[in-house]
């Protein structure tokens, strides 16, 4: 027999997978939520009846169906849809990256209300000033969504923020990063107490696999993400789980070491993937310019558009940059290949617009450096815009650490636990 702290956590874990369910179908029957589930019928409805009165769900106005519900078969009324509530609660997406500070807030039905963005260099914030930073985006999203002044805080439930860099997630830290000077910054407590929030500091390439979370079977199934741009990095979720540490270093695909010796990475090492596929890599090696360059200001994505343009029509030296980057991320995943099985690849930033040019290369690098070529027939998706993917991503992991803590809530204690 079940005890009664076994008991309530099997209800926790039932209202989550109905939680789960209304986000991947939107809007829902109880029936549906029984079949999707594998929950009774009975206790399917109870939880969602629970959930209506606890306000975060609520039931759909036949005014607003674009058509009814079909009977199948059955007498009575048509089934009437659910959906989550939006006004429940609220969440905070917040990037924090090389020239900028950036905001998103969204309804706990994950719709986006409002975005904010403060551009200017942070090379020299402390905790307090980027938490400042924050903050005051927080109040102008807030105003721009028409969210009463006394319910700001109150109803923003989590602040999830993306970091480009390296994160210690226990501490809430800023471990390193390119957009900052200072080392081991610990921004998580400097924002919970200017706003009273709670807040989750991850890193943004690490996170961006959470954007695909409700996104039907794909992250269910493991994906990897790569991010080609400023810097490289990569998210992986294998079998719906994000594959991650305390520090987020698990998965710093870019500073795998591609050639010992070689180019000079951000990171101050040589060799890195980073250092031959990054924009300032590719930009170094089409003009021309030596190993040792660093470029630290990001590089406007017309440049790369343009040398991109050049390989396009034939010009030798913009060619072979592309090329050289896409072994080096080749060989890079045929590794990471060697380590767990081959997964579908996500590209994204502002490199992944000439995945035409990348995507031979990556390829023949993954065929020539995996144990018998697996994975270089892998599916290869794109999506440019990595900053509205980030975005994604962080309020998706906010919403899903707001529907934990509702799961496990004791207001209802008689939910069916079947």
């Amino acid at each position: 027999m079940l005890s009664k702290t076994d008991a309530e956590g099997v209800r926790a874990h039932n209202r989550r997978i109905v939680i789960e369910h209304l986000r991947v179908r939107r809007r829902t029957t109880r029936r549906a939520a029984a079949d999707a589930t594998g929950l009774s019928l009975s206790s399917a409805a109870a939880i969602t009846s629970a959930l209506i009165r606890n306000g975060l769900v609520r039931e759909i106005p036949e005014a607003e169906e674009d058509a009814p519900l079909a009977r199948v078969g059955r007498r009575g009324r048509p089934e009437r849809r659910i959906a989550l509530l939006g006004e429940a609660a609220y969440v905070i997406a917040a990037r924090v990256a090389v020239g900028e500070i950036a905001v998103r807030l969204s309804d706990y039905a994950g719709t986006s209300l409002a975005e904010a963005t403060r551009e200017t260099s942070i090379a020299g914030f402390d905790a307090d000033a980027i938490a400042g930073v924050i903050a005051a985006l927080i109040e102008t999203v807030a105003s721009e969504a028409r969210l009463a002044s006394c319910d700001r805080i109150g109803r923003i439930g989590r602040i999830v923020v993306a970091v480009q860099g390296k994160v210690d997630t226990s501490r809430g830290s800023i471990v390193w990063s390119p957009a900052l000077k200072t080392r081991n910054i610990e921004i998580g407590p400097a924002i919970e107490a200017r706003t009273g929030i709670g807040v989750g500091v991850e890193n943004d390439c690490s996170l961006m696999p959470e954007g695909f979370r409700w996104d039907g079977s794909s992250v269910r199934s493991g994906l990897a993400t790569i991010l080609i741009g400023f810097g490289v990095g990569m998210g992986i979720a294998v079998a719906g789980d994000p594959f991650t540490a305390r520090q987020r270093a698990s998965t710093e695909f870019g500073h795998i070491n591609h050639y010992p010796g070689g180019a000079l990475c951000r990171c101050g090492n040589r060799g890195c993937v980073e250092a031959y596929a990054a924009d300032y890599a590719i930009l170094r090696s089409a003009g021309g310019a030596p190993p040792d360059e660093i470029i630290a200001r990001r590089i406007d994505e017309s440049l790369m558009h343009a040398i991109a343009d050049r390989a396009r029509a034939g010009e030798a030296q913009a060619a072979g940059a592309f090329e050289t980057a896409g072994l080096a991320l080749g060989y890079g995943l045929g590794r990471v290949f060697t380590l767990i099985d081959p997964l579908p690849l996500v590209f994204t930033g502002s490199g992944s617009h000439a995945m035409d040019l990348l995507e031979p290369s990556i390829r023949r690098g993954i065929a020539e450096s995996a144990v018998a070529g697996e994975g270089a027939d892998v599916p290869f998706t794109v999506v440019e815009d990595a900053d509205a993917l980030i975005f994604d991503a962080a309020t998706n992991r906010a919403l899903g650490d707001l529907d934990q803590v509702f799961a496990a809530s004791e207001r209802e204690t008689r939910d069916a636990a079947e």
